[in-house]
């Protein structure tokens, strides 16, 4: 009150824990009656007495959730895993449960603190069932406690300006043992030859940016093997860098630490007269392609664990693996994975643009307008993905695409462009949007040298039949007739199944006065499937070009 004295401020470091409950919005949707009973049953018999038992404090509750406090760390990962236990097989409970050790500041009225921040971002990240702890908790547990945890790798939380390791705790099927940990590569020195200071400087720094790119991506922990020990990492990944005349080799290969055997290599080469430009030549190619790879490997882990038991990167991480299946079912389910994802956080900004992706994909391959609702939808929530990942380059790269397709924003897509740049200049996908930006303002030439770009770095990337039937598109309209055709018929030698590619091949072979050539191909092309295939989206066309959407879109 105005003039009167303050009440006393208590700070104290605590072990915090966050519960929330799974679905709690939907269950008071559909039944209030059954959502209340639900709160009421934890309070009385499944969370509360259970907490309680291993010294918790209840400091908070909010509805659907509880803000707990422990005086040892031990008991409160207990407790955790004994309720996550108890509640395995309930029919309509599920819970998350993120657990972290932080200061908290107390005065008469409420608490505060960013230890119960961060905890509850960590709940967000917790799958449903089970439990996820911050590193600075991880290390305090006994050597037996920290075994049933599993690396869950690292996320970045909001406002908090490094990215953050986590922990998790799920219960398998008929186990009490700990889920798989996410994939570990551990950087081992790079070989180089000539043997001489400059070829072991570039190899060093070739080894250096690797690390801190490859350290961005989910599904993976990175290690500096020179660093720390790596008895536990999966992989090693080796490299080698060979400098000849003017010629440059960067070779890199992931080895199974369980087996010795190499599981996938790479080699890369560009001219070495501008060591600067080498590596980002190489690095750019080489990060791309050990995305896909660490894709490959979350995807893996995941694969035998139920949806429902999902948490918000898993799900993301799962969706990125349909993504790679390239047809319309696999992004049909995807973006039903990402809806899923949302629903367990609605501002988790990289799950919201990955829903515009698929509906931007989705719309394309039917050749078909976005409504004016779905439209709405999606400006609304790139907003907030802004708001939440401004550093996100995937997230500006979204932004852009849906600018450029969706509202013909092509400066605004510019921007974009610009600002992804400097978040991440080897970011593979801006040479596609670069070039779709070009194409929509009938610089041809322009458009045909950036997806040319893509395509020469996208080699093992299975969107490759899309970049190439985007670049046949390029090259129909700037008049390349001949190029317009090697790039569909090598698409369709990919994507066999696929009419599209043959209706390109068709037109180009017309221009050329190939009259016969073209008409086989658009028999060829009506014997197979009409369905909307996702190679086959068109780019962003100009519009006195728009007509060849006629020619080129699915019957169905």
């Amino acid at each position: 009150m105005f003039g009167g004295r303050r009440a006393p401020v208590r700070s104290r470091i605590a072990t915090l824990m966050v519960v929330d409950m799974v679905g709690y919005s939907s269950m008071m949707n559909a039944n209030q009656d059954a959502a209340i009973e639900a709160v009421r049953e934890l309070k009385r018999d499944q969370l509360e007495p259970v907490l309680a038992d291993f010294g918790g404090e209840v400091l908070k509750r909010m509805g659907d959730g509880w803000i707990v406090a422990f005086a040892s760390i031990g008991a409160a990962l207990d407790s955790a895993i004994q309720v996550q236990s108890n509640l395995y097989d309930h029919p309509t409970i599920k819970l998350r449960i993120g657990c972290h050790l932080g200061e908290i500041v107390e005065d008469d009225d409420d608490f505060y603190g960013t230890g119960v921040n961060i905890t509850q971002r960590i709940q967000t990240e917790a799958p449903p069932g089970g439990v996820m702890v911050s590193e600075d908790f991880y290390r305090q547990l006994s050597t037996e406690q920290s075994a049933v945890l599993s690396d869950a790798g690292t996320f970045s939380l909001k406002n908090i300006s490094q990215p953050v390791r986590l922990y998790q705790w799920r219960l398998a099927p008929g186990s009490t043992g700990k889920s798989g940990d996410v994939p570990s590569i551990a950087f081992q020195s790079f070989d180089y030859a000539p043997v001489d200071p400059e070829t072991k400087a570039l190899a060093g720094d070739l080894r250096d940016q690797l690390i801190v790119r490859v350290s961005r991506r989910k599904g993976v922990s990175v290690f500096d093997a020179s660093a720390k020990s790596v008895e536990a990492a999966t992989y090693d990944l080796r490299g080698r860098v060979r400098i000849a005349g003017r010629r440059g080799r960067f070779t890199i290969t992931l080895v199974s630490r369980s087996n010795a055997r190499p599981v996938w290599s790479q080699t890369y080469e560009a001219q070495a007269e501008d060591v600067f430009d080498f590596c980002d030549t190489v690095l750019e190619q080489a990060e791309g392609d050990l995305r896909l790879q660490t894709n490959a490997f979350d995807g893996d882990r995941l694969a035998g664990l139920p949806v429902d038991d999902l948490s918000v990167s898993e799900l993301r991480a799962r969706a990125a693996n349909e993504f790679y299946k390239v047809t319309i079912e696999s992004w049909e389910e995807a973006l039903s994975l990402i809806e899923r994802a949302i629903s367990l956080n609605p501002l988790d900004g990289m799950s919201l643009c990955m829903r515009v992706e698929a509906q931007l994909m989705l719309h394309g391959a039917r050749y078909k307008i976005m409504s004016a609702e779905i439209k709405k939808r999606c400006e609304e929530v790139l907003n907030t993905a802004v708001m939440q990942e401004p550093k996100s380059d995937y997230v500006i790269w979204v932004r852009a695409n849906f600018r450029l397709a969706v509202q013909d924003d092509i400066s605004g897509a510019l921007a974009d462009l610009k600002r992804g740049r400097q978040l991440n200049p080897a970011y593979l996908e801006n040479h596609e949007l670069e070039g779709q930006i070009l194409l929509r303002r009938s610089e041809f030439a322009g458009a045909d040298a950036a997806f040319s770009r893509l395509v020469e770095r996208g080699e093992q990337d299975p969107l490759q039949p899309y970049r190439l039937f985007m670049r046949g598109i390029a090259r129909y309209c700037g008049g390349n007739f001949e190029g317009s055709v090697e790039d569909a018929s090598a698409a369709y030698d990919m994507r066999p199944n696929e009419a599209g590619h043959l209706k390109l091949r068709a037109m180009a072979l017309t221009e050329m006065q190939l009259h016969e050539q073209a008409q086989a191909c658009l028999q060829a092309a009506q014997q197979l499937s009409q369905a909307p295939m996702m190679t086959t989206k068109p780019p962003v066309l100009p519009p006195d070009m728009r007509w060849m959407l006629d020619r080129l879109k699915p019957v169905f």
